[in-house]
């Protein structure tokens, strides 16, 4: 059984903003962007939107996890405390 559980969109953003994300308008679609510029690259992920109760799929959410840069680790971590800058 894996230690990470799966992630509802609620979840994955507050991780997102706990990591420094921001959203980037992205106009009238049921796809949000979130940018975050470190270490001189930016970072860009895609988070769709169908239900702030509905729970990402594995493959998905890994591919936001990768999109981030930061490991699985960081990631769920961060959905428990603050980023410190």
């Amino acid at each position: 059984m894996s230690q990470y559980r799966p992630l509802k969109y609620r979840d994955v953003i507050t991780i997102l903003k706990n990591l420094g994300f921001s959203p980037e308008q992205t106009g009238s679609t049921s796809h949000q962007a979130w940018i975050m510029k470190r270490d001189n690259k930016t970072y860009a992920v895609t988070i769709m939107f169908h239900g702030s109760n509905t729970e990402f799929r594995p493959g998905t959410l890994n591919s936001m996890i990768r999109q981030s840069g930061f490991s699985k680790e960081e990631f769920y971590k961060a959905l428990k405390e603050k980023r410190k800058s």
